[in-house]
């Protein structure tokens, strides 16, 4: 079943003239495709795109496109956005299959670091990695991952091969290159302030020495 909709009508003009005259009346261009089926143009209503587009989870979700001859479920491939405007300029999808396993993103979403003994100690969790490719069949598609921190201590850093993906969902991890996920920082300034204290200790010294020197005088 799929998590979002949007409502779509055909598309029959196609070209950049034709995308230009329905974005000036509220409509984004875009395309439907694979599955073994030919491609769809159809139009999306501009503010209802955009308001789904605000949810994170709507680029990595099942969608139904309704309106149209059939249902068609499928997921966010590609948006194009304009250059400096909040506004979706083109969208493609693909169409999915309830049988095949597919590959797409989701979201890293890290949890517990409010009892993570790094944080408690003044440490910090630096996220290295927003998103991670999983494979999975559509219904098994997660919403995120989860990156758990509960026990990091300042220093640990944990990598993709740590995660732990859910029931039916493959992590799409590189054995070789298994590229850090989060670290955990060490106290925010501490090197300043050693920095500090030496530069105090150098000075005290050369204070003593000058004493030192008057006083043989």
């Amino acid at each position: 079943m799929a998590d979002y909709s949007l409502n779509a009508v055909e598309r029959k003009e196609k070209g950049t003239p034709a995308s230009r005259r329905m974005r000036r009346t509220g409509w984004v261009p875009a395309n439907v495709f694979g599955a073994g089926k030919d491609p769809h143009m159809v139009a999306l209503n501009e503010n209802e795109l955009m308001q789904l587009m605000d949810d994170e989870g709507f680029f990595s979700s099942l969608i139904s496109i309704e309106g149209l001859n059939e249902r068609q479920d499928v997921l966010v491939r590609e948006v194009q956005m304009h250059p400096y405007k909040p506004k979706a300029l083109h969208v493609d999808f693909q169409r999915v299959q309830a049988d095949q396993k597919l590959s797409l993103n989701v979201p890293l979403h890290v949890v517990n670091d409010e009892k993570a003994p790094g944080v408690l100690a003044g440490g910090t969790v630096s996220t290295l990695m927003n998103e991670v490719e999983v494979t999975c069949l559509p219904a098994n598609i997660p919403d995120h991952i989860e990156v758990d921190v509960g026990s990091m201590e300042v220093g640990d850093t944990l990598h993709l091969s740590d995660l732990k993906a859910p029931s039916g969902v493959e992590l799409n991890v590189d054995e070789e290159s298994d590229q850090a996920v989060v670290n955990m920082a060490g106290v925010q300034g501490e090197p300043e302030a050693a920095v500090a204290e030496e530069v105090a200790e150098e000075a005290a010294g050369e204070g003593e020495e000058a004493g030192a020197g008057e006083e043989e005088e």
